[in-house]
């Protein structure tokens, strides 16, 4: 069993030194495993991270370096597909979309519980991406309830501790003023009830449990917040407890340095995989730790690409002894761990032997496990993607491509580590409706950075949400000036004139974003609105249909396929695409006219007058239902009803007014 605790640090635990740390659960499991004390993640950013675990691959070789890949290749084997292919039951049960089946963790799982909003649809709101970690603890005791009786292999992943830091009133109020505090308690609490049920099971002293973070959380050290950015050890130094199958338990400390890539070949050495399955891992098991005779630690890699791959920054990479840590950077830094532990002061002028021995390590992990992330393709997010990661905290842009003399120009992340915060906190604002401070915030950032191509395009996003669509073409078309392939900011573009009624240039706009990504669904949803708008029903028909495809879940895109149908004649299927859309939540007035259509089209005229005057009441400013129930009481031989709908129509629309005036004259 596998736990990973997404955003927990280290020494926030009570079983590593945390006087006000509430984690029975994980402190009394201590007690009968091997406690790791400098265990390190690889990437401080929870999807790479995971991949590592998961695979027991290094970035570099895997491919996922941070949110703007592409998801993890087919072809880099997973833990769970060996311990499927070997009689074991497999399950996950993830807590964010930051895990999401999309990025390719969920090979080899029977059952890959990813459902972040139980019972609705979750593509009504980009923002429902994350669920309580006791929900996700019940599907996993649920799971287990029919499962337990074979070999398992089950991976859960609480989220809770990840910011904003969520956890029920009761732990709380136990931690006034450390929410933090309180959603690792909250997460612990789900520990403990997993724990019990596998000792109520029997299963507790027979199984390998594993209980880890992915990376860890700067509350402020060297001005980050929260993590990604940096590679200190505030983030990648993490919890590791390793409870090993009796009779092999037993507690223990080790405190040489380990890294979350030797998960995966520990899992698999318990499990009695065949050496042919263990030899893609570039771990090792960490039972060695457990010999009569432990081998000398080896450095730790670690590295973030996240300021490298979403704003062209340069990217961090560093090795951890027992003693030092070399990040490798523009200005590169070396610190004395045992003299400070908090790495405050760079040693790197007085200890350059060292700092050079540690850079030709780091050079040789990078060329002898170098692999799909060498060759891997450019990635292309689509913009529901990217705003569910920025709704968790992350960018998740794709910066433009650069020459190799560009890249030695690359600036170093400790110089832009306020931008960054700014960035975030502009988003923030944004979405919290504050829109003039974010234009504020965001014209001292283009004061400052005048070629970062984030900061005109975040500025149309900020006009957007402001109302203001020619305001938002100029920023656009200034962020493809900066950066011309950003799919993002041609699908920004072509809303904005959507918005401002140029139906050509959005179009042109939205079929290029598409040309660069053809992921990009909602701006291939927009483009077939455009087309339908137009009549160009044999253009729009295969998009929309590409989108109920590719995401069946999105109410839209069965509702505007629905329109097209109908507009097509095709009423009973029509009616069918509309349906599902109102029954995912999808509430739009347009639908629900012609939802009333359809049933008016194949003879359901008490549904056709629920559907029109449901239209009415979502937007009593639309005069097309209001006309429909005119007509349909007219046809009926209601004329005073008729008449009275028709005055309303008249008060919102003279164009239609008149154009009807006649059949209502009488």
């Amino acid at each position: 069993m596998l736990i990973t605790l997404d955003t927990v640090r280290a020494d926030r635990l009570g079983c590593y030194g945390y006087p006000r740390a509430e984690t029975p659960a994980i402190d009394g499991l201590a007690h009968d495993a091997v406690l790791f004390q400098n265990a390190y993640t690889v990437v401080p950013i929870t999807l790479p991270s995971h991949a590592v675990m998961l695979t027991g691959t290094y970035p570099m070789w895997n491919g996922v370096r941070d949110f703007t890949s592409a998801g993890l290749p087919s072809s880099i084997p997973t833990l769970a597909e060996g311990l499927k292919r070997h009689g074991y039951a497999t399950a996950a049960f993830v807590s964010s979309f930051v895990l999401n089946s999309m990025w390719g963790l969920s090979r080899g799982f029977d059952v890959y519980d990813d459902e972040m909003t139980p019972g609705t649809a979750p593509g009504n709101d980009l923002f429902l991406v994350t669920r309580p970690g006791n929900i996700t603890t019940d599907r996993l005791l649920s799971w287990l309830n029919g499962n337990a009786q074979k070999p398992f292999f089950v991976w859960l992943h609480l989220y809770d501790a990840h910011s904003p830091y969520r956890a029920p009133q009761a732990f709380r109020s136990r931690h006034a003023g450390q929410p933090y505090d309180a959603a690792i308690a909250f997460d612990d609490a789900q520990v403990g009830r997993v724990l019990e049920a596998l000792r109520r099971r029997g299963l507790y002293d027979r199984t390998l449990i594993i209980v880890t973070s992915d990376h860890g959380e700067s509350l402020g050290e060297h001005g980050e917040a929260e993590h990604g950015f940096f590679i200190y050890n505030a983030t990648l130094r993490v919890p590791l407890l390793v409870k090993w199958p009796a009779p092999s338990s037993g507690a223990h400390v080790v405190s040489d340095p380990v890294s979350t890539i030797d998960i995966a070949p520990t899992v698999a050495q318990a499990a009695a995989l065949p050496t042919a399955e263990d030899r893609i891992f570039q771990g090792q098991p960490l039972s060695r730790w457990m010999a009569a005779r432990t081998p000398p630690p080896e450095p730790v890699y670690a590295e973030s690409y996240y300021a490298r791959n979403s704003f062209g920054w340069h990217e961090l990479r560093g090795l951890v002894t027992s003693k030092l840590k070399y990040v490798d950077a523009p200005e590169p830094e070396l610190y004395d761990l045992a003299r400070d532990p908090g790495e405050a002061s760079n040693v790197i002028a007085t200890h350059q032997a060292e700092a050079a021995a540690m850079q030709a390590q780091l050079e040789g992990v990078e060329r002898k496990f170098e692999g799909v992330a060498a060759s891997a393709p450019e990635a292309r997010l689509d913009p529901e993607t990217v705003e569910k990661l920025k709704s968790l905290g992350y960018v998740a842009y794709e910066a433009g491509s650069s020459t190799d003399k560009e890249a030695t120009r690359r600036a170093d992340p400790k110089q832009k580590i306020a931008t960054f915060n700014q960035i975030l906190h502009e988003g923030d604002l944004r979405r919290l409706g504050k829109n003039a401070e974010a234009a504020q915030l965001l014209a001292e950032l283009r004061a400052r950075e005048p070629t970062l191509y984030v900061i005109p395009f975040e500025a149309g996003e900020n006009d957007l949400a402001w109302g203001k669509p020619q305001e938002a073409i100029a920023e656009f078309r200034a962020a493809l000036q900066l950066h011309p392939a950003f799919d993002q900011a041609l699908s920004g573009l072509g809303r904005a004139c959507l918005l401002a009624g140029n139906d050509s240039k959005a179009e042109a706009a939205m079929e290029l974003a598409l040309r660069l990504n053809p992921r990009n669904f909602l701006t291939r949803l927009l483009l077939a609105k455009i087309y339908s708008r137009q009549n160009q029903l044999d253009k729009a028909e295969p998009d929309l249909l590409e989108v109920v495809h590719s995401h069946p879940e999105f109410g839209e895109a069965h509702s505007d396929y629905g329109i097209v149908l109908a507009k097509r004649g095709n009423y009973r299927e029509a009616l069918r695409e509309i349906e599902a859309g109102i029954r995912s939540g999808y509430q739009d007035p347009i639908s629900f006219n012609y939802l009333g259509v359809c049933y008016a089209q194949t003879g359901e005229r008490e549904k056709a007058l629920q559907a029109y005057e449901q239209a009415v009441r979502i937007d009593p400013r639309y005069p097309v239902p209001l006309l429909n129930l005119a007509l349909e009481y007219q046809n009926h031989g209601e004329a005073q009803k008729a008449r009275a709908y028709y005055r309303r129509v008249c008060d919102l629309s003279d164009k239609l007014c008149r154009q009807y005036a006649a059949q209502f004259s009488q």
